[in-house]
């Protein structure tokens, strides 16, 4: 394919047989998804038959490494698996970080399909045109770390790796798939591989990429660079990455105990967890290909009962969050070693924490008792949390409740209220602290619980209703015939204002750009159509980039609509219409609007939700795309 940007080529892989194969990349591809992520989308239509079961052998894993990966246009590594999730049953698309699209696209290959079942553990090895599936019996049982450095030394340091632990070679729904040891393809596809006996894909790319126009692609780059590095939190990032928000997300209510049900305390959450914490292990920066603020960490622990402990973190708030204040470890380094336990075994932490989270309370009300548990007494603290955490892993006794997700929970024990879930999988976002588009996305979105927090738009409070406005209308992505629709004087219509922020965020996603606020920031929607048309030489002007976002994200949609998902899969959790009690701030939390001026009830939410759709598109009644919604985007013939 003569396209520039792109190489153009798919490479497919049969596990089963052993075949090898590298086939064209359609040119029309390009020129209606963009890339990576809407390329993935429509592959995976073609591919994925509905009803298909996630682990079986026909089931693809779709990667895909667009369309600005491999190149040094800032902060653009991101890269993508799709295929359907065993937990909830959705098609799902995640993203990668690190160095896998780079590696991919550098070998010679956009995509590369998987299909397959090996007899016994193998991984696949990809040196530019060099592909062999290898035997991984010696690898089999290792964990991620000891895996990827393992194949990081047979094939060098520049290899990218991305690797399954212990946890998905045992078909656990909640293991997770690393690459180059902190990023992840998240959250729950580690089981896909390890129903194939596919323990790693390890890559060598060393053919580069050539844009069609460098020297107008360059300018651009070089425009975004400069830019960069004038910006005044840069430094801030590089220091703490997303240790940086701590003291907003703690004031704001966002880190929670006790089952999603209270905020933990705001001067125990600093003294315990605090930023002087993360000072204090924090040996060295890390970051992706072409990011010009990275913000992922390698720690060491010096003295103390962790005494060595060494690990790699890409968000470095998540220990604390996740089994520090969710399941009572109260001590940063405690925190930060299960973190890693659970790394190592290739868990998600943040899931898991948060079912041993919701197990704990329904144990402490006596909905579960010790006849449930083999005896095992469900209480905050390091042991409790440690056994659990090894039992999921290994998927015995009352960890393999755990291990099959949140609706094996509430299958087995009911209370589905107590459960603080979307689609199978906990939010990030906590709506009672902000109601907003990372919180709203969250709910709407295909995936589970998939928040598109691009740039941490509405994450904090106090904004006023001029400063989105304003930042909307410098980024592009509403249409000047919708601006009264979504804006008013005093504030927006978040239903509307999120119909088209998820096309801004799938064109970041075509085009592989992080969402994290230090890169996304950088970009607008002349610059992306400028990106794109200068590196594959097609021209594409500002609407045309977003009919095909549209177009992209209406084909994932319906991806999931014919696996049975509509509007009343679109639900805010019934913990989000509880108060989240702040019992050291002597108030409570409710769910309100944005600028707080009304408690909200299910009917509003519903009647946002009325508004999405009709933005969209899409059928009010069922939140489906309707067939002119299609033929619009000319997607005529798609059955939904």
């Amino acid at each position: 394919m003569e396209t520039r940007g792109c190489v153009g080529n798919i490479l497919e892989v049969n596990l089963t047989s052993g075949e090898i194969n590298k086939e064209p990349l359609d040119r029309e591809l390009c020129v209606k998804y963009i890339g990576g992520w809407g390329v993935n989308a429509k592959l995976a239509y073609k591919l994925i038959r509905p009803g298909m079961d996630a682990r079986e052998p026909e089931m693809p894993l779709i990667f895909g490494a667009w369309l600005l990966n491999g190149t040094p246009s800032p902060g653009s590594p991101k890269s993508f698996l799709t295929t359907k999730d065993a937990a909830s049953g959705a098609v799902v698309t995640s993203v990668g970080s690190m160095y896998f699209g780079t590696s991919l696209k550098w070998a010679g290959y956009d995509h590369m399909i998987i299909k397959g079942k090996a007899e016994k553990p193998v991984y696949l090895k990809i040196v530019d045109d060099d592909i062999e599936i290898c035997d991984a019996g010696d690898l089999w049982g290792r964990d991620i770390t000891e895996t990827t450095d393992e194949l990081k030394r047979r094939y060098g340091g520049t290899s990218s790796v991305a690797c399954i632990g212990p946890a998905g070679e045992k078909l656990v729904n909640i293991a997770i798939m690393f690459v180059d040891y902190c990023g992840t393809f998240g959250r729950s596809f580690a089981s896909n591989l390890g129903f194939r006996k596919l323990k790693a894909i390890v890559i060598v790319g060393t053919k580069g990429i050539r844009v069609a126009e460098r020297k107008r692609f360059m300018k651009t780059v070089n425009r975004l660079a400069s830019r960069a590095m004038r910006d005044p939190f840069r430094q801030e990032w590089t220091n703490r990455g997303l240790y940086s928000i701590f003291h907003l997300w703690n004031s704001a209510g966002y880190f929670t105990c006790k089952n999603f049900s209270e905020a933990f305390p705001e001067k125990d959450a600093f003294e315990i967890y605090g930023p002087q914490h993360f000072d204090r292990v924090k040996q060295r920066v890390v970051g992706c290909p072409s990011c010009i603020a990275p913000d992922k960490f390698f720690f060491k622990f010096e003295g103390g009962k962790f005494n060595g402990l060494k690990m790699m973190v890409s968000t470095p708030i998540d220990p604390a969050m996740s089994f520090g204040m969710r399941n009572g470890l109260n001590d940063f380094d405690s925190a930060c070693w299960m973190f890693d336990q659970a790394n190592r075994l290739g868990l998600d932490a943040m899931t898991l924490s948060a079912l041993i989270g919701l197990t704990a309370d329904l144990y402490k009300r006596g909905i579960i008792t010790k006849a449930d548990t083999d005896g095992l007494e469900l209480k905050p603290g390091f042991d409790t949390t440690r056994m659990l955490l090894e039992m999921t892993a290994a998927k015995e006794g009352f960890g393999a409740i755990l291990a099959e997700g949140f609706e094996e929970v509430v299958k087995k024990f009911g209370h589905k209220e107590d459960a603080c879930q979307i689609k199978g999988t906990e939010p990030d976002f906590d709506a009672r602290a902000s109601l907003g588009v990372e919180a709203f996305t969250s709910v709407v979105n295909p995936r589970p619980a998939h928040d598109m927090p691009v740039g941490g738009l509405t994450v904090a409070r106090g904004r006023e209703p001029g400063f989105f406005r304003k930042v909307v209308s410098e980024v592009g992505y509403v249409p000047e015939k919708a601006m009264e629709r979504v804006f008013a004087e005093d504030g927006f219509n978040l239903g509307r204002l999120t119909a088209h922020y998820e096309n801004w965020a799938t064109i970041l996603n075509c085009l592989g750009v992080c969402f994290r606020m230090q890169n996304s920031s950088l970009y607008n929607l002349e610059i992306a159509s400028d990106l794109f048309s200068a590196a594959t030489g097609i021209e594409k002007n500002s609407q045309e980039l977003l009919e095909d976002a549209e177009r992209s994200y209406n084909l994932y949609k319906l991806l999931n609509v014919r696996e049975g998902f509509d509007r009343k899969y679109d639900r805010f959790p019934d913990k989000w219409f509880e108060p989240l009690r702040r019992p050291d701030k002597g108030e409570d939390m409710i769910l309100t609007d944005y600028f707080e001026k009304k408690r909200l009830t299910r009917k509003d939410i519903e009647k946002m939700l009325d508004s999405y759709y009709e933005e969209k598109g899409w059928d009010i009644k069922t939140g489906l795309p309707t067939p002119e919604k299609l033929d619009e985007l000319g997607l005529p013939g798609f059955d939904s």
